[in-house]
């Protein structure tokens, strides 16, 4: 990726680079100076959008979040907040109650000031709720974030997980209230598609249809979280073997098979598989950033040259042909 290439969030001024940096690991699976070496082989090959989560390093008793406090001490040892694009997320239920909501102002302001503290910076660049809780109205969780952006706490706010009708209940609200609404939404979207019904997390929200047209209409922009699918496709090009969990198991369906022998065509081509995977979310018409998380540097490298694959027109007619079989993206 050239360092000099960036692209503008819709609806804000936040110039970004064409990929997020996932974190989710840092502080726990992997150690700080891990994170330090990664986030600075991003940051010098021209990537500036590091996305976290309060929630991340949570299932470690103890550690709380550290991917927060870990890209906060690497910003301060950089001295460089101020080129960086933070995006953080909040209000997630606790690790071992999942079916108990914590999206209420009080909770979002509690993991906000946490992730404040712990990214040691004055405010957040785009802040997300994690989940919904439709027994609160959207009016009153927009008018809390509002109040955030009022403060400087945070510049720009949108959702992840939130279902389409609440979206829709939100957008309403923003227009009558006059607020500035989300503008992003971060949920699971990829080349490849998952079997729903198959998924472990059932508060994880994919990519459809019917969210791609809404997004479109709204302007808003979108990340992608299991961008590459955990590697499922990947893998299944290059015959190596895949652990099967409750995750990967999702990915075993018609419109992937379907996929995979593609894939396998476009390499002969000179088209890397995992290349592939991210521009074709990057040539989207709905402006879509993919956060892709990263064990080794080489892997890092391959989704920075990634950024400036264009995909020909037929080759993504012929991918969305494939994809057909399935009722998601």
């Amino acid at each position: 990726m050239r360092k000099e290439r960036r692209i503008t969030l819709k609806k804000t001024d936040l110039q970004v680079a064409q990929i997020a940096l996932g974190t989710a690991d840092y502080g726990t699976k992997y150690n700080e100076a891990f994170a330090f070496s990664q986030m600075g082989t991003f940051f010098e090959e021209g990537g500036n959008f590091i996305d976290t989560a309060n929630v991340y390093g949570s299932w470690v008793p103890g550690m709380g979040n550290a991917s927060e406090r870990v890209i906060g001490s690497w910003m301060k040892s950089r001295k460089n907040r101020s080129r960086v694009v933070i995006s953080t997320k909040g209000a997630r239920p606790d690790i071992e109650n999942m079916g108990k909501s914590r999206v209420y102002t009080s909770e979002i302001i509690k993991d906000l000031k946490d992730s404040l503290s712990g990214l040691q910076t004055d405010y957040i660049d785009l802040y997300f709720l994690h989940r919904d809780n439709p027994e609160v109205p959207a009016a009153e969780l927009l008018g809390c974030l509002e109040e955030q952006v009022e403060k400087g706490n945070i510049r720009y706010y949108g959702c992840s997980n939130w279902r389409l009708p609440r979206m829709k209940e939100a957008q309403m609200a923003a227009e009558k209230e006059g607020f500035r609404g989300f503008v992003c939404d971060q949920l699971m979207y990829s080349l490849a598609t998952a079997d729903k019904s198959k998924m472990a997390d059932e508060t994880l929200v994919m990519m459809d249809r019917e969210i791609y047209e809404n997004h479109q209409d709204a302007d808003w922009n979108v990340m992608a979280y299991m961008a590459l699918a955990r590697g499922y496709l990947v893998k299944q090009v290059y015959g190596m073997e895949t652990k099967m969990t409750a995750t990967t198991a999702a990915y075993e369906t018609e419109a992937n098979k379907r996929l995979i022998s593609y894939l396998k065509t476009l390499e002969g081509e000179g088209y890397m598989p995992d290349e592939v995977c991210l521009a074709y979310l990057m040539n989207q018409e709905l402006l879509t950033i993919p956060v892709i998380s990263f064990s080794k540097t080489e892997q890092l490298l391959v989704a920075l040259r990634s950024c400036d694959l264009k995909l020909p027109h037929d080759i993504m007619e012929q991918i969305e042909q494939l994809r057909a079989v399935s009722s998601d993206l």
